[in-house]
């Protein structure tokens, strides 16, 4: 038996493991954040930052509760790529997350020597989630209509679809 991999094949079953790893780690790290508000030992301690800059976003972000959504919209982005459901919404819903992680990593705490290091999710999340998301581009294209109009109420009807199987 031979098995044939082509492109295509090889690109999906990439895009496929780095959403299941992206996943993985969203909700490690949104746990982990909420686990002791539960009286559970979190899977790691909530990193504060080693530089003032970084520390000083951080602590903001959790005095201001928006560190709590954070970590909630990490678990629920996390949840639908691990199950694979509403994936090209999950994949932007954690594109800023990322974003912010990555920009943490490299500008506020200046560990440029890791920009490249696949190994250290302050980076490799924000390059995972754009390759899923490139994954799903077929999905995005519809919306970068140049010029577009409202639809009407009866739009409103298809909702119900979204939890179609075949979508």
């Amino acid at each position: 038996m031979t098995l044939a991999l082509d492109l295509d094949t090889a690109w999906k079953a990439i895009v496929t493991l780095l959403r299941l790893i992206l996943g993985a780690w969203m909700i490690i790290s949104g746990f982990s954040y909420w686990a002791p508000h539960f009286g559970l030992e979190p899977a790691f301690p909530q990193p504060l930052g080693t530089l003032p800059l970084s520390n000083q976003m951080l602590v903001t972000m959790i005095e201001v509760g928006l560190f709590d959504f954070v970590k909630t919209c990490e678990i629920v982005g996390g949840l639908c790529l691990i199950f694979g459901v509403f994936v090209p919404f999950a994949t932007v819903l954690l594109l800023p997350i990322s974003a912010i992680v990555f920009y943490n990593a490299i500008g506020l705490n200046v560990r440029t020597e890791r920009l490249f290091d696949m190994t250290y999710l302050g980076v490799s999340c924000l390059y995972m989630n754009i390759i899923v998301a490139l994954g799903y581009i077929r999905y995005y294209v519809p919306m970068l209509t140049f010029r577009s109009s409202p639809g009407s109420v009866r739009d409103l009807g298809h909702l119900p679809n979204l939890f179609d199987p075949k979508n």
